[in-house]
């Protein structure tokens, strides 16, 4: 392979984990959060599921959903409200926002996006310890498949922290804003059952973190449960460089992700590598993906990392059957050489 070869050195750190059991007031008093919110559950909630909407539901239906937030403070709460869209975090399971610039956290082109149907309100204002109902309004989108999910994004503002710290020059004055934010699932189930269909993309280095990852697709309109696999990296070489699993998680749906997995080998080197990745179960998909590592993933690893590495350079010395062909050749025409002269 390639000029520059990394070795990791390996630490091994021992550590204690403790568990510490906490007592808030033992004798029967609840700790509550400054905000909290419940979902109005309509005739169409699956009765099983508690904390967020899980709807059976037509396409076309038009749906009035409300949520009840309560202030627990004894100070005014102003809590924003956003709609969002439901997408797969890259390291599995879901994740709601309104969009992704990220090419590790993606949906599908013909992804159905709930955020652009929800109506609501985008911000409310809650009096100290009191209640409010907020209504939530949209059409469920067309569709032949099986689930559609989005949800809401609620977001509440904390107390500003104001600290100093001493420093060289003197005292550093710090704000602190805080922020919490809740994300409120809307799963709609539609009448239909659909077959999954999960795919494995490109495999890829990120040389500024020391990952290979390989994309996972889900290209079904249903949340793809159970992903849960294995993976191989190899050598140019076909040599077995380290081995994992992954998973179980779930998909949402017609999404993608790059899934990062951590450089295991002890060698890193320039050069074209394999991903041997199989998903068990009832997915049963397996492929093969070749990635490539350059010198310069390597210098940005190296360059970024807080690891102790070794940088080495090989020897790019002549080759020696070319010095013994030299060699010969120099002898033939020292023989050719010498002939002419007796004649």
């Amino acid at each position: 392979m390639g000029k520059y070869r990394v070795i990791f050195l390996v630490f091994i750190y021992i550590s204690s984990i403790m568990f510490f059991l906490f007592s808030f007031n033992v004798f029967g008093q609840e700790i509550t959060m400054p905000l909290t919110i419940e979902p109005v559950y309509p005739e169409s909630q699956n009765p099983q599921t508690k904390g967020y909407f899980d709807l059976n539901v037509n396409p076309e239906d038009e749906l009035t959903l409300s949520i009840e937030l309560t202030n627990h403070t004894d100070k005014e709460k102003i809590v924003s409200i956003e709609p969002a869209n439901a997408f797969t975090s890259h390291t599995g399971g879901m994740l709601y926002q309104k969009e992704s610039e990220s090419e590790d956290v993606k949906l599908l082109d013909d992804a159905i996006r709930l955020a652009d149907s929800i109506q609501v309100e985008e911000s409310v204002t809650i009096s100290p310890n009191s209640t409010v109902k907020v209504p939530i309004q949209f059409t469920v989108p067309k569709s032949d498949g099986q689930t559609i999910l989005g949800g809401l994004l609620i977001s509440s503002k904390g107390e500003t922290i104001e600290e100093q710290q001493e420093v060289e020059e003197g005292t550093a004055n710090f704000t602190i804003n805080t922020e919490t934010v809740f994300a409120m699932a809307i799963q709609l189930n539609l009448p239909n059952s659909i077959d999954s269909n999960f795919q494995f993309g490109e495999a890829g280095f990120y040389g500024d973190l020391g990952q290979v990852y390989i994309q996972m697709i889900n290209d079904a309109q249903k949340i793809q449960e159970n992903v849960v696999g294995t993976y191989t990296i190899q050598n140019e070489n076909g040599e077995e460089l380290y081995n994992g699993d992954f998973g179980p998680f779930k998909m949402s749906p017609k999404s993608a992700i790059r899934y990062p997995i951590e450089w295991g080998a002890g060698t890193l080197e320039d050069g074209t590598y394999s991903m041997y990745v199989e998903v068990a179960g009832d997915l049963n998909v397996n492929a093969v993906k070749e990635f490539k590592i350059n010198n310069e993933d390597i210098a940005e690893f190296v360059e970024k990392s807080n690891a102790n590495v070794t940088v080495a350079k090989e020897e790019t010395g002549i080759p020696s059957w070319i010095w013994i062909v030299g060699i010969i050749l120099f002898g033939l025409l020292m023989f050719v050489l010498g002939r002419r002269k007796v004649t």
